[in-house]
């Protein structure tokens, strides 16, 4: 039995060696209801800009459980487009561990970046995807009850899938009725600890909807510790809570959980039994 935890964040602030011990002790935390504990936790570390990718990559070539992606963050996106010199993303191409372009996408919500600028890095970074036929991991943010960012993304996808493309929507916080036009275009959603917030009503009416075979599951850590570590620093040891809880929804024992949604993401990003790409 193993776990995934397809999306956190590593900054390269302490060493490998530190931050796996710490996802090993959240683990024991974490799994203290499951029979057994995985016997492997693999993890997937995001790329908000080309650093953090640069970043993300030496964890992935120093960790046998570490795979990487790599993109500009919505966030990132203003700046990225001001450089004069683009930076280069063809170093990651063809790494044997990198598994998606991400963390990519649009985010209304802070609008730290404007939204033209947003708009051209998606679009570069969808193209990427194609190119190196690699699927696309999405950020996706909006005001309450507002869905600019979501129909914009609805736009570029059905060019984006109708080509090809492979997506995951993580940490999915939108409605039901997007969730059920995002599944028509055969996207995935990553779920984080959110779901297990008390007030997250809205989250777990809109995972309801959508098939288990669709759902990954994730920290995005350090953020969004699930209850009852909400609050503190997360790492990846604590997807363990997000496959309970959402196993248990769905009927299923924290083993069963965790097994199906690994299953899920090394069907996914293609994955063999052996942790390699195929």
């Amino acid at each position: 039995m193993e776990l995934f935890d397809t999306h956190f964040h590593f900054d390269g602030e302490e060493s490998y060696e530190n931050f796996l011990a710490r996802c090993r002790e959240d683990l024991q935390l974490a799994g203290k209801n499951f029979r057994r504990l995985p016997d492997k936790l693999r993890m997937l570390c995001a790329g908000s800009d080309f650093e953090e990718s640069k970043i993300a990559m030496g964890f992935a070539d120093n960790s046998p459980e570490v795979y990487f992606a790599c993109g500009v963050h919505p966030h990132a996106a203003e700046e990225y487009c001001k450089l004069t010199a683009k930076v280069d993303f063809s170093i990651f191409k063809d790494h044997p561990k990198l598994l998606a372009i991400g963390e990519i996408g649009l985010d209304y919500f802070y609008d730290m970046s404007d939204r033209e600028s947003q708009l051209t890095t998606l679009q570069e970074f969808l193209d990427l995807a194609l190119k190196w036929d690699l699927p696309a991991m999405l950020h996706l943010r909006d005001k309450e009850n507002i869905f600019d960012a979501y129909d914009d993304a609805l736009t570029m996808l059905e060019n984006f899938t109708g080509k090809g493309g492979r997506f995951v929507i993580h940490c999915y916080a939108g409605n039901r009725e997007y969730a059920e036009k995002f599944l028509a275009l055969g996207g995935f959603f990553g779920v984080t600890g959110m779901y297990t917030f008390k007030a997250a009503h809205n989250i777990r009416e809109a995972i309801s909807v959508i098939p288990t075979g669709r759902l990954l599951i994730e920290t995005d850590s350090p953020y969004l510790a699930p209850v009852p570590f909400r609050g503190r620093s997360n790492t990846p040891g604590m997807v363990a809570l997000v496959a309970q809880a959402l196993g248990a929804d769905r009927r299923m024992t924290p083993e069963e959980a965790a097994q199906t949604f690994a299953d899920n993401a090394k069907n996914f990003y293609r994955i063999n039994k052996k942790g390699e790409l195929v």
